[in-house]
């Protein structure tokens, strides 16, 4: 997997519906688990509330799960996670709570009621890409280090970290593309003498490419 759409935060949004009041939720998550304590998070904000109906889509989209939590079956998980799946979104789980206000809404009422939280709590926060990148070090000597500092500044260089020791150890995520470049800047600036290292792989919000 090369990169996956996803929410940039945690979304909240509210409506009432025929007196029934809706709280949609939604936030990045990696695993079942994690879903699981944000679902219980939701309960300890709402302990009233009759319903948390859920749905989840890890980040390689092949576990999808979804709670009705004592609603109709196929009312609301279901509805919510295609939601998600139209918006062609994972790695989040999304929940909304609903507080009975004493009419019934019916099946369609209430698929249409739980869809609208799950989409409108991914609307408030927002969707963006991550893609693939990879995580570099590079030493530089502190003659350099503000020369170098500068260039990578004013080439929008993602810096994540800087270790000071003999040198100055400068922690980058770079793309393909940009691992490239780097590697070209940091000989060209030290006559060869510095010379990154690829020490893994992580996802990063693509800059480019909502």
């Amino acid at each position: 997997m090369e990169f996956y759409r996803t929410v940039r935060g945690f979304g909240e949004s509210r409506f009432t519906e025929k007196k029934s009041e809706f709280i949609g939720r939604v936030t990045p998550c990696e695993s079942w688990e994690e879903a699981q304590a944000f679902v219980a998070r939701a309960r300890e904000l709402d302990p009233d509330a009759r319903h948390h109906v859920s749905a989840f889509i890890n980040r390689e989209g092949n576990i999808q799960r979804f709670d009705d939590d004592g609603e109709p079956k196929g009312t609301g998980g279901i509805p919510m996670l295609e939601v998600l799946k139209k918006e062609e979104i994972c790695g989040l789980c999304v929940v909304v709570t609903r507080y009975f206000g004493g009419i019934l809404l019916g099946a369609g009422g209430l698929a249409r009621a739980y869809a609208r939280g799950a989409r409108d709590a991914v609307a408030a926060a927002g969707i963006c890409r991550f893609s693939k990148v990879f995580q570099v070090k590079a030493d530089i000597p502190y003659p350099l280090f503000s020369k170098v500092e500068f260039e990578l500044g004013a080439r929008n260089f993602r810096v994540t970290g800087k270790e000071f020791g003999e040198n100055v150890t400068l922690s980058l995520i770079v793309s393909p593309e940009e691992r490239e470049i780097l590697s070209t800047l940091l000989s060209d600036l030290s006559g060869g003498k510095i010379n990154p290292k690829t020490v893994g792989e992580t996802f990063a919000e693509d800059r480019e490419n909502p």
